[in-house]
């Protein structure tokens, strides 16, 4: 079996030592193709390229989010935790350790286990975990132009993200206005912060969980919760909603819709609004077409970090 191996080498947690060992840890199961981006974009068109039995991205979520709209329909992939806040491995039961993560994949590897996995797309780019327009997309969009400007281009630590959430507030007059509508199923709904997730957790904030979409897993298609007007006295909903008390997703807030298990939707913007997919700033846009993909890829996971459904507990491939 033929492994590319796509390593950023600019993301938090890649190095040249990470490198080797991670290669070396794969090598143990499969000939390793090691191949390192170079620039934004780049990751993907490497996994396009034909010739490997599975693609695996080394680094943070950007990465993989780029390999897998780079990979064909139904191809087999793997995650290996580098980055800053890896989601998407934490949702996979990878965990954050580099070396730890390639020992499970290369266990996956060698059983020849690959789950398969839906995947979101907006306006027709995938996203594995998340999507978000409004608030958390315009803090990103202030990081990036941030992080364009660091050395090497690596990602501010995520207090730094929260405390440029608060700047956005605070220009916003610490409320959250709304400027969009949501579409689903023929519904209309006003909202001025729009978060869809794949997955559970949502992100992490270091070591803590955000539970936006606390009903999101692999057994059902995308949660759009749909955040409407909030005051300054109403902003302690996003943190205790996100890190306490996921009153939300019960549908005991009138001032937050939870719609789960929705295969299409459509947010058309009163002017332009920040899009972020699986943490990435993608720009401004004024309509976006959220739809599912069931069993778009073959995720590499050992049966010890099988996937579980946050609605029973349970074990379950993705539909």
């Amino acid at each position: 079996m033929l492994v590319r191996l796509i390593a950023n080498p600019n993301a938090t947690g890649v190095d040249a030592a990470v490198i080797d060992a991670v290669s070396g840890r794969l090598g143990t199961v499969a000939a390793v193709e090691l191949r390192l981006t170079e620039r934004a974009g780049h990751a993907a068109e490497l996994a396009a390229e034909p010739g490997a039995d599975a693609v695996i991205a080394l680094g943070g979520d950007g990465t993989a989010n780029e390999l897998v709209n780079g990979v064909g329909p139904g191809a087999m992939v793997g995650v290996v935790p580098a980055g800053a806040t890896s989601v998407l491995a934490r949702q996979l039961g990878l965990g954050r350790d580099p070396l730890a993560g390639a020992t499970r994949v290369a266990e996956a590897l060698a059983a020849e286990r690959a789950v398969p996995f839906g995947l979101g797309s907006v306006n027709g780019r995938l996203f594995t975990f998340s999507a978000g327009l409004g608030l958390e997309a315009e803090s990103m969009r202030v990081v990036a132009e941030r992080r364009s400007r660091r050395r090497g281009g690596r990602r501010p630590g995520d207090l730094a993200v929260v405390a440029t959430a608060v700047r956005v507030l605070r220009d916003d007059r610490f409320s959250i206005p709304e400027t969009m509508t949501v579409t689903v199923a023929g519904v209309g709904l006003r909202a001025g912060y729009v978060a869809v997730g794949k997955g559970n957790p949502y992100s992490y904030l270091r070591r803590l969980p955000v539970r936006t979409t606390p009903r999101a897993g692999p057994s059902s298609a995308l949660d759009v919760v749909a955040i409407g007007r909030l005051r300054t006295r109403d902003l302690w909903r996003l943190p205790v909603y996100g890190l306490v008390w996921a009153r939300h997703a019960g549908g005991g807030d009138q001032r937050v819709a939870y719609l789960h298990d929705v295969a299409e939707a459509r947010v058309d913007c009163d002017r332009p609004v920040a899009l972020q997919l699986d943490g990435e700033y993608l720009g401004m846009v004024e309509r976006a077409e959220l739809r599912y993909h069931p069993g778009a890829v073959r995720v590499l996971i050992p049966p010890a970090a099988a996937l579980s459904d946050p609605e029973t507990g349970a074990g379950t491939a993705d539909r």
